[in-house]
């Protein structure tokens, strides 16, 4: 598709909607005949077209965003566990089969977007809770079957995901992913109030009453079991809001409602208009009066300033590169940025646009990549997407900026501002390298501003930039040309040595002569401890005098030649 209608948003919104959301509408559509008692193909086709008046199952594709593709994963396993459940305990070597496709098909969801994991713990749990009520009825062959059942889907799934992905199985097994993302956490008001307007109140209280008129309650109880885990994860444990986190929602209302529409056929024709209604109002740009109820939704998102952002684009390809940009918001961030090279020059890219700290939770701390850029984009107020507590490492770039703090004297502002929106934009050109002392200085400033901190950030930086500093098991290796310096991110309080390897491919006897400097700095970079060791090979274990007070560690490798090193460092 891309090859015959070009690259463009429109070409790759339609093939979203071609590869990911038909499947899924009709997904939603094949579930829907197991659940309503009405003419399957009457309710297949209507619940289809139901499902693409909804604001939650539209707005992911019209966005942008592909996760449709795994709730259409979800929406198959449930189609199938449904297909294949029997009322009694017997569990046949067919349904086995169905089974094991079923743990495949929900495997296949978590590895296309991980947060889909939340989805599969809403099945299995609606799953446990549905098969212990047949356990009255058929005793110890029932609770067998359910465990038998369970146990197939699970061991299934597992077997998948270690078979074709065993590193994401381990990574998602071992990370701590909550508090990872922490900061994308919102109070439980704030995500009523983003998904009940989102889709407009009145729907969700049309799917309700329609779960509710449910002829064949027992097999409805499944997939109305799966959305109440599902409403249960989001607003009691994930507390996420974004759209495409609203296809958690999705079937919930799409099956409600059309179980409304052909359960209750009086009201049929009413629900349809109050459904299209709601879908004009969020998801077209219609100024249309909000009516209390309807969905505030996901209108197209439409910028009025794009001639703006083109001459800024300009601008930053004559600046030096690399390019930080201090803003995090929909009027400027840096993957806008990009996407704006890329859609004004598509042949002749020339940005390097930083990926810089956007979250507290998550991400480093921004001194490394802003001792890294030639250029600067700062906007003359902070620019958020999350709450504004969970992005002070954005924050504290622009208010270094806006408040001048002494690393902006190794910048030079340019007298021309780039107007956006209802923002003006500065730009920033370095004019000299940051030195160990401004460095140490912004970093006290900026760890006073970000707390709590993120616990997996990097320990050592090299300042200037230059050395490359990689992170192994229990170590940082630091490789480049003598002289170099490398800065430890956290305070000191209490480290007694320091410890570590150095090796060198220096050729030139006078590098014998260098040495390993070991300073101690308060928070403005002013030296208070130094100790010198000459330059060897091999191992070390050096001393270090406990502070007084919490300081900063830098080590400094220095020779009366240029040469090649590589220190290792074990704190």
């Amino acid at each position: 598709m891309l090859d015959a209608f070009g690259l463009s948003r429109f070409t790759y919104i339609l093939s979203l909607v071609l590869v990911y959301l038909l499947p899924f509408s009709l997904s939603l559509g094949a579930v829907a005949t197991q659940i309503i008692q009405a003419p399957p193909r009457s309710v297949f086709w209507g619940t289809v077209f139901l499902s693409l008046l909804s604001p939650f199952t539209l707005a992911t594709s019209l966005r942008g965003l592909p996760d449709t593709g795994g709730m259409t994963l979800i929406c198959l396993g449930i189609f199938l566990y449904l297909k294949s459940h029997r009322s009694n305990a017997k569990v046949r070597l067919q349904t086995v089969f169905t089974l094991i496709l079923v743990g495949i098909l929900l495997a296949g969801a978590i590895a296309f977007r991980r947060h889909f994991a939340y989805s599969v713990v809403a099945f299995l749990a609606a799953m446990l809770m549905w098969e212990i009520t047949s356990f009255w009825s058929w005793g110890l062959r029932a609770i067998a079957a359910t465990i038998l059942r369970a146990t197939t889907i699970g061991v299934s799934a597992l077997l998948t995901l270690a078979i074709a992905m065993p590193n994401f199985l381990q990574d998602s097994l071992t990370r701590n992913y909550r508090a990872l993302y922490s900061s994308f956490t919102y109070p439980i008001p704030e995500v009523l109030h983003y998904y009940g307007n989102g889709a407009g109140w009145l729907l969700w209280g049309l799917a309700i009453l329609g779960w509710l008129t449910i002829q064949d309650s027992q097999r409805g109880a499944f997939p109305f079991l799966v959305g109440l885990w599902e409403i249960g994860l989001w607003l009691g444990v994930v507390r996420y809001t974004h759209v495409h986190y609203t296809l958690h929602f999705a079937p919930f209302l799409v099956w409600g409602i059309a179980a409304l529409i052909w359960e209750t056929r009086r009201v049929g024709v009413l629900v349809w208009i109050l459904v299209g209604l709601n879908a004009v109002m969020g998801l077209t740009p219609l100024s249309l009066p909000q009516v209390p109820g309807l969905a505030e939704g996901y209108p197209p998102l439409v910028r009025e300033d794009m001639a703006e952002v083109g001459v800024l684009v300009a601008a930053l390809r004559d600046m030096p590169q690399p390019v930080y940009i201090a803003a995090s918001s929909e009027v400027i961030n840096p993957d806008l940025i990009r996407s704006a090279e890329g859609q004004l020059y598509p042949d002749d890219v020339q940005l390097s646009v930083l990926r810089v700290p956007q979250v507290d939770s998550s991400d480093d701390y921004p001194l490394r990549d802003l001792l890294r850029a030639n250029t600067v984009v700062v906007p003359d107020s902070f620019q958020y997407t999350l709450r504004p507590e969970e992005q002070t490492v954005v924050r504290v770039v622009s208010e270094a900026f806006n408040q001048e703090w002494t690393l902006v004297r190794d910048f030079l502002r340019l007298n021309r501002s780039f107007p956006l929106s209802d923002l003006d934009v500065r730009l920033y050109r370095r004019v000299r390298d940051t030195d160990l002392a401004t460095a140490i200085e912004t970093l006290a400033k900026m760890q006073e501003a970000i707390a709590p901190r993120y616990q997996g950030h990097r320990r050592w930086l090299a300042v200037p930039p230059g050395p490359t500093v990689t992170k192994t098991a229990g170590e940082y290796q630091i490789s480049g040309e003598t002289p170099l310096s490398v800065l430890h991110l956290s305070p000191l309080t209490g480290t007694d040595s320091l410890r570590g390897q150095l090796q060198s491919d220096c050729s030139d006897p006078a590098a014998s002569e260098g040495q390993l400097q070991i300073t101690l700095h308060n928070r403005r970079g002013q030296a208070i401890q130094q100790q010198a060791f000459p330059l060897s090979q091999g191992p070390f274990d050096y001393p270090l005098t406990p502070p007084e007070l919490p300081s900063y560690l830098s080590v400094s490798v220095s020779s009366e030649g240029s040469c090649q090193v590589n220190l290792r460092l074990q704190n």
